[in-house]
């Protein structure tokens, strides 16, 4: 098949039928132009347009995906191995980690992630004091501080700045999820009134092929106006 004809449903089905072997991973090209890697499971044939070389031939990923796994080093003291659980148990307990491995965009994990910076500025401030009572230097203290805090002030500013303007993030997996659900019951509509596959292949191949950076633009500004 060209790598630059429109691919219909048929075309990847039977693509993914002749994947070769060892296949893990399939690259595609979501209905926002970002190319993604997906199992060939997961690829959505009424949307996801399966990238191809100039041959022809499905773009895959062969092998366990992701770096190879790091040979594990045992401590080499028993001292050693209780500090190292001890740190893995902090890691395990820490609201900014747990909350941030669990949803990173949540307002839980953006609120644990200011008070761990909040914190560690009143750590850096209390060992300032400390060093200027002893009469050190407290330059670097000072210039520490403030790093964490103006990180601080760009998060807040920055999700205040996206709240007021209503925007909605198109890049989110919220944002695709939804999206994609949108797509699935125009679907499904369309099957339950008896339109035939090759309207229904041919609306999307066209929805599809629409949905570019323009659109993308034309979308943000509808956003931008409708929160005015």
């Amino acid at each position: 098949m060209s790598a630059t004809a429109k691919q219909s449903r048929s075309d990847r089905e039977y693509i993914l039928k002749n994947l070769p072997d060892g296949t893990r991973r399939v690259q595609v090209i979501l209905p926002s132009g970002k190319q993604v890697y997906k199992r060939p499971e997961d690829v959505d044939l009424d949307i996801d347009e399966i990238s191809l070389t100039q041959n022809g031939d499905p773009i895959v990923m062969r092998g366990k995906p992701g770096r190879k796994s790091k040979t594990a080093l045992n401590p080499v003291t028993p001292q050693i191995a209780a500090i190292s659980a001890a740190r893995d148990d902090h890691l395990a307990d820490d609201a900014v980690s747990v909350e941030i491995i669990k949803d990173p965009e949540s307002d839980d994990a953006f609120n644990q992630l200011i008070r761990g910076m909040a914190t560690e500025a009143a750590v850096i401030e209390f060992e300032r004091m400390e060093a200027q009572r002893h009469g050190q230097e407290v330059v670097e203290h000072a210039a520490r501080r403030a790093r964490v805090l103006k990180a601080m002030a760009d998060l807040t500013l920055k999700k205040r700045s996206m709240f007021q303007s209503g925007m909605i993030d198109m890049e989110s997996p919220q944002f695709k999820a939804l999206f994609k659900y949108i797509l699935e019951s125009f679907k499904a509509s369309m099957v339950e009134s008896g339109a035939r596959n090759e309207l229904i292949e041919s609306i999307f191949t066209n929805l599809v092929k629409s949905l570019d950076d323009e659109w993308s633009q034309e979308a943000k500004r509808r956003m931008k106006e409708a929160s005015k």
